[in-house]
């Protein structure tokens, strides 16, 4: 998921009791006597979207003189100063990216619980030129109980793993990308957590530029030792390749998660 698209989605967690009134989707919130304006998820009633109406959620001071590196630390800042409304810790947020768009700055995070990423979890925000950010976005989750060791060893799991895909050996299948991860998978009413080992796989005529082949992307349980995700995964770099290209470094493949 790109940083622009992190934008699409909106903030973290359960509301303390605070003076609201419901709009068709959003909810107007006096939190710390300033007025937002929130968009909430159905199953968990987490945030997703956080504005501020009529006031800035922060404004950095000397924004123009900033590092890449001091702008990538306004996200910690941000969950500190609205760490009530969102209950989760600044530490929670592994950088993502940050990256510079005209005069504009698009900064993302994953959600990590005990250091371990959340799949597809995120918080993103616009930075403008004045260093104001009047928004974010966030797909994130509170409270989450899931598994902080694995039983299933890596080799069992990678085994596993690889007698998920139909023809692995003929294929020349090749491991370009994995992690371990908690891989929420949300019921009708309540959300269970997985400690997972990700594995992306692709065949080895995939790496051809001339190729359409795609991968797979498989999660086995470090608990069970079951699968709980197996999904096509399209080619990393699309299908207009330069005539210069070059087979890409496992590390350059951009992994599912």
């Amino acid at each position: 998921m790109s940083i622009l698209q992190t934008l699409l989605f909106s903030l973290f967690l359960l509301l303390n009791p605070v003076f609201w009134c419901v709009g068709a989707d959003y909810e107007t919130v006096i939190y710390k006597g300033q007025k937002l304006s929130i968009l909430r998820d159905s199953l968990t009633q987490a945030p997703l979207i956080i504005r501020g109406i009529e006031s800035n959620l922060l404004e950095i001071k000397n924004f123009s003189k900033l590092s890449r590196k001091e702008i990538t630390h306004t996200g910690p800042l941000l969950v500190n100063k609205y760490k009530s409304l969102l209950q989760i810790e600044p530490d929670q947020l592994k950088l993502k990216g940050a990256e510079k768009i005209s005069d504009t700055w698009y900064v993302s995070y994953w959600q990590t619980f005990r250091d371990v990423i959340i799949y597809e979890s995120s918080l993103g925000f616009s930075i403008d030129s004045r260093g104001d950010i009047k928004s974010l976005g966030a797909l994130l989750y509170p409270h989450v109980q899931a598994p902080v060791t694995s039983k299933v060893g890596h080799e069992e799991a990678l085994k596993i793993g690889q007698s998920e895909i139909k023809d692995f050996k003929k294929l020349k299948c090749i491991l370009l990308a994995e992690s371990v991860l908690i891989y929420p998978v949300k019921k009708k009413s309540s959300i269970d957590y997985y400690r997972v080992y990700a594995f992306n796989f692709f065949p080895q005529e995939a790496l051809h530029p001339a190729s359409v082949v795609g991968g797979w992307a498989v999660f086995i349980d470090t608990q069970t030792g079951k699968k709980v995700l197996y999904e096509e995964l399209l080619k990393p770099l699309g299908c207009c390749i330069p005539e210069d290209w070059a087979p890409p470094k496992p590390e350059e493949m951009k992994p599912k998660w």
